[in-house]
């Protein structure tokens, strides 16, 4: 009998040993549950995360979010949440460098704009130690977006000039309003409510598959798209930094190997599902249009302060902005 004692006993000891092991990370998502970067992208780096420890990090992402898109990398330092991923075009005032990604005329390939930011971060961006607040994870970038016209296709600056259009908060946003035109900047899981009611003739900042996904896709009659696009909006992925601390060594490595420019490959779907939304988008009457060289080179032109302002950014902070610049545009031009 007391030998059996001593065998539960043991075995009691054991299980709280294992279960004071594993790691509960809740994990923050802005974007609707069933947006195809939360299923398809997201989710499954959590997933092999978790069977990568051997299930002794598990993730919880609430059903909704439990902060705005504004307010991510705050809660986040707060303790809100334990991780999250947030917008750079939210992030202006604390991050500079990493907006490099989201600079117009660049790759269009996630993967690759993915892999050549962080690797463009830790080359060039580490040393100035923006995202001191947090444990940063991962830097990634989703696909560009076109202009969407919603009446007639936007096919000129002088279509921009005094048309009301909804802009991706950011450098989407700065440069549509040089062009002259009357911008609505709101988050981007917002824009539905701007466009669905009329309030813009345009929308531009995000991809086909996003527009799909916030179901403004429908309202668009054409597609403009631009070699580059005005802007790729990229995004921090952060956890806090105690609860950083908290996490078993063996087990921050793992994360530490899966994250980084390890993470690209996860935004590969991207692509399958942004040529689904064009062709449903064809199937159903929308116009695609490439941008003349004319349109472009007039976009080039107003753009150029947008690209000068980062520049000056950079060099503030101690960073040779040129190299960067032309480090992170010649890696996201090679094969994911």
């Amino acid at each position: 009998m007391i030998r059996k004692l001593s065998v539960l006993a043991m075995c009691a000891v054991f299980s709280a040993s294992v279960q004071a092991q594993e790691t509960k990370i809740l994990f923050n998502s802005f974007i609707q549950p069933n947006h195809p970067f939360n299923t398809h992208m997201l989710r499954p780096w959590l997933e092999d995360v978790t069977k990568a420890t051997g299930g002794r990090v598990k993730f919880e992402v609430p059903p909704t979010s439990i902060a705005a898109p504004q307010q991510q990398y705050d809660s986040t330092v707060k303790g809100v949440m334990d991780a999250a991923y947030m917008y750079h075009g939210f992030l202006t005032d604390r991050v500079k460098l990493s907006q490099v990604a989201q600079l117009p005329w660049g790759s269009t390939n996630p993967v690759s704009n993915s892999r050549a930011l962080w690797e463009t971060y830790e080359k060039f961006f580490i040393k100035a130690n923006e995202y001191k607040d947090v444990h940063l994870l991962s830097l990634f970038v989703i696909l560009p977006g076109p202009i969407f016209g919603m009446k007639e296709p936007i096919l000129s600056i002088k279509d921009l000039k005094g048309t009301k259009i909804f802009g991706v908060p950011g450098v989407a946003a700065r440069i549509l309003e040089l062009c002259g035109a009357a911008v609505v900047a709101v988050p981007s899981v917002r824009s539905y409510e701007v466009i669905s009611a009329g309030t813009v003739d345009a929308f531009a900042g995000y991809s086909a598959m996003d527009a799909q996904a916030f179901h403004t896709l429908g309202y668009a009659k054409s597609i403009i798209d631009l070699p580059g696009a005005l802007t790729a909006s990229s995004f921090a992925m952060f956890i806090n930094k105690t609860k950083w601390q908290s996490i078993p060594q063996q087990d921050r490595d793992v994360i530490t190997k899966m994250a980084g420019a390890n993470f690209a490959k996860y935004l590969a779907p991207y692509i399958d599902f942004e040529a689904k939304a064009r062709m449903e988008a064809a199937n159903n009457g929308v116009k695609i249009f490439k941008a003349s060289d004319e349109f472009v080179a007039d976009l080039k032109k107003i753009a150029d302060p947008v690209e000068q302002g980062w520049l000056d950014d950079a060099r503030k902070l101690g960073v040779d902005g040129k190299a960067a610049l032309s480090f992170y545009r010649e890696e996201s031009k090679k094969a994911p």
